[in-house]
């Protein structure tokens, strides 16, 4: 069938085209762990998908970009060392991904795109759809509508869902979002001029209970961009940074790796596994020397990549989606939103 921009389909219907596609390919999904905490996992029955959930701390980076991912196999034969490249790729489906995460992979793909090009990365994301599921109620942390990132997207999903009434609101995005509509004609039917318009009524709901929207990130990138910020400023937000790398892995835009080789099967792997650019040997340089050795060095890097006019012009966008992840794993008070009030007011108060 020739799919529309915007369908409908009945919520009692979702568990029924859900295991479609559980039949066909991997889908992974917010579901509950064996404590009840929301995690994102394959999913073996549309009945272990949740719609209604605070987001999983973990972003779904994790299904793109591995915490540990083999790159290479090197292997010896007759005295020589071969390696051949590892290529792991496969289709797979991200439903109900929420608008900060969606964007948080348009932040990658940016930058792994960018020549020459990270293939293992890319691999990964041409094989994967994302579904994106609307925030009506903003999360309990969350500023994604400061960073341009929800609670609704115009553009980077494949298929974005919103609940309305007893039935679903679905707007294509992609062919690959379209391919996920492919054979289910009895299920979804055009929307109505009506369901158009109450869809936009929703998001202007969800945006009014976010509060008035700051240009905080705006005054922040100024003086970062500008050199306003004072060293001692950075040092005063380093004492209060415990060096434990948790705001890198949770964050959804962050990439920082090292490379590492392990011992399998009688052969090498080269492996990429994730890093922080908050830990003292990250920038440790063979010859012994350490271009950040200082703590506040390393925290005024982390936020000039995030929050500087230079990475703005190169990568489109802040390097924040406004999730809100990292002030709840913060051990001190160095979350995004205390230091872009601390460069914005030229203090920081801990």
């Amino acid at each position: 069938m020739t799919v529309p921009q915007a369908l409908v389909i009945r919520k009692a219907d979702l568990g029924t085209w859900v295991d479609s596609l559980i039949g066909r390919t991997e889908v992974i999904g917010p579901t509950r762990g064996p404590r009840g905490d929301v995690l994102l996992a394959t999913l073996s029955g549309a009945r272990e998908l949740l719609w209604d959930f605070t987001n999983a701390l973990q972003p779904p980076k994790q299904f793109l970009l591995p915490q540990t991912e083999p790159l290479v196999q090197i292997r010896t034969a007759r005295g020589h060392a071969q390696a051949e490249s590892v290529a792991d790729a496969h289709p797979q489906v991200l439903f109900n991904v929420r608008s900060c995460d969606v964007k948080g992979f348009a932040v990658l793909r940016r930058m792994h795109a960018q020549p020459p090009g990270d293939t293992a990365y890319l691999r990964r994301d041409e094989q994967t759809t994302l579904v994106c599921l609307t925030c009506p109620t903003p999360c309990p942390l969350g500023f994604c509508v400061c960073a341009d990132a929800g609670p609704f997207l115009e553009e980077h999903f494949d298929l974005q869902l919103t609940a309305m009434d007893d039935a679903m609101f679905v707007e294509v995005g992609s062919a690959k979002g379209r391919a996920l509509l492919e054979g289910q004609d009895r299920l979804f039917r055009p929307a109505a001029a009506s369901e158009v318009a109450r869809r936009a009524e929703i998001e202007a709901e969800a945006r009014r209970r976010f509060g008035p929207v700051t240009c905080h990130f705006g005054s922040a990138m100024r003086r970062v961009s500008t050199g306003r910020v004072a060293q001692a400023l950075w040092d005063a937000i380093a004492d209060w940074c415990l060096e434990c790398g948790g705001c890198n892995f949770i964050c959804p835009t962050c990439y920082c790796f090292s490379v590492r080789d392990r011992r399998e099967d009688g052969s090498w792997e080269r492996c990429r596994v994730w890093d922080s650019c908050q830990y003292a040997a990250f920038t440790l340089e063979a010859s012994g020397h350490n271009p950040r050795k200082r703590q506040g060095g390393r925290v005024r890097r982390r936020f000039f990549h995030k929050v500087s006019a230079q990475y703005y012009q190169k990568d489109g966008d802040v390097g924040c989606v406004g999730c809100g992840r990292c002030i709840t794993v913060c051990l001190g008070t160095a979350d995004m939103p205390a230091v872009v009030e601390a460069l914005r007011k030229g203090e920081w108060h801990g």
